[in-house]
């Protein structure tokens, strides 16, 4: 059994929360994953448009304890937000979503399925690889990690795809294994 937290980061995603919520648990109830357990932590930006209260309301709803929401004072962006997700997460491995769709949960099964092939410490989407590419009005992009953090990576030594300027911009899953 391994668990695996979501990372969603939210600003005026009242419109998208709910949708994304219930793809994420559609996902995670596909037979190769039968056996883990997730979270999905939303970390909103104090939304205007009440991004939170509608996380609130699922939270009533489906009585999930799975569904956290961690709110942060004002708009700090992306990068902060993941960190402050990372700080909440209990899981095993980690999943960075965007809220606005971009990122479509029904690829989940496909990336943790790489992640297992070869037990790799990070999977990332890139469309340029064989096979890589962009489908539908969005692009389906999912990454477990967000390896393009130059500082860390370089003291991790990642072993690097060919130069990508969209590590998180694609839908085919590419493992890369730390040393």
């Amino acid at each position: 059994m391994t668990k695996f937290s979501v990372i969603v980061p939210t600003y005026n995603e009242r419109r998208n929360i709910g949708i994304l919520y219930l793809l994420l648990r559609k996902a995670f109830e596909h037979p190769s994953l039968a056996t883990d357990e997730f979270e999905i932590i939303v970390v909103d930006d104090n939304s205007p448009d009440g991004t939170q209260d509608v996380v609130k309301a699922l939270q009533r709803e489906y009585g999930d304890a799975r569904l956290l929401l961690r709110p942060r004072a004002g708009k700090l962006g992306l990068g902060t937000a993941y960190v402050h997700g990372l700080l909440h997460a209990s899981g095993e491995f980690v999943l960075i979503m965007d809220a606005d769709m971009s990122h479509h949960p029904k690829a989940i099964p496909e990336f943790i399925a790489k992640q297992r092939e070869g037990d790799f410490d990070v999977v990332t989407g890139t469309r340029y690889v064989p096979g890589g590419g962009v489908h539908g009005k969005w692009e389906e992009r999912l990454c477990m990690w967000n390896p393009p953090l130059s500082l860390p990576s370089k003291f991790l030594r990642l072993r690097w795809l060919p130069p990508s300027p969209d590590m998180q911009n694609s839908s085919t899953p590419h493992a890369l294994p730390l040393h």
